[in-house]
């Protein structure tokens, strides 16, 4: 089958090609998104933006059945749910930045929380966690910081990220 025949005869059906046209447009949108968020907080241009969370909320699901319960519970507690990443870490060419991030009405509104010398920051461990990956970065003269992203192979604003930062993360998928 071709990439720009149809999967089914349906022909509302999009094309592979059609497809992989969208996630490239998509690819590329929210990579601008992410590092557009973050300009403004910072003195230089972002050169890479990735979403994190500091909880491994998402892992719980992997447990069977109370994990599913509880990670939903989690979700839906109040007006303290939760709608995206809450850290986004941001790479200018002197240093990285974590900025919290808060989702609102009118979108995400990300604050400056911390910022450290490039120089001084390094991925040391990319694992698997259940259905994330749990990276740590050590940061001279700080505690470690250890945060979660979607599985690095998708996501790759996360990956770009760790890459600059010395760590291994898979390149991304294929869009050609």
């Amino acid at each position: 089958m071709s990439p720009t025949q149809p999967v089914s005869d349906d022909p509302d059906e999009q094309s592979e090609a059609e497809r992989l046209e969208i996630a490239r447009r998509y690819r590329a949108s929210r990579g601008a998104e992410l590092k557009a968020l973050a300009a403004p907080l910072l003195e230089r241009e972002p050169v890479a933006a990735g979403e994190f969370s500091t909880v491994p909320l998402e892992s719980l699901a992997a447990i069977p059945l109370f994990g599913a319960f509880f990670a939903l519970a989690a979700r839906t507690r109040g007006p303290h749910r939760k709608q995206g990443p809450d850290v986004l870490l941001a790479l200018d060419a002197d240093q990285l930045h974590l900025l919290s991030v808060e989702s609102e009405v009118t979108g995400p509104r990300a604050t400056l929380t911390s910022s450290w010398p490039r120089s001084g920051c390094r991925v040391t461990s990319v694992q698997p966690k259940f259905m994330r990956d749990e990276v740590l970065i050590e940061i001279d003269g700080e505690p470690q910081l250890k945060l979660y992203a979607n599985r690095l192979r998708t996501n790759p604003w996360a990956a770009e990220l760790v890459r600059l930062l010395g760590g291994q993360a898979p390149e991304p998928l294929d869009l050609g």
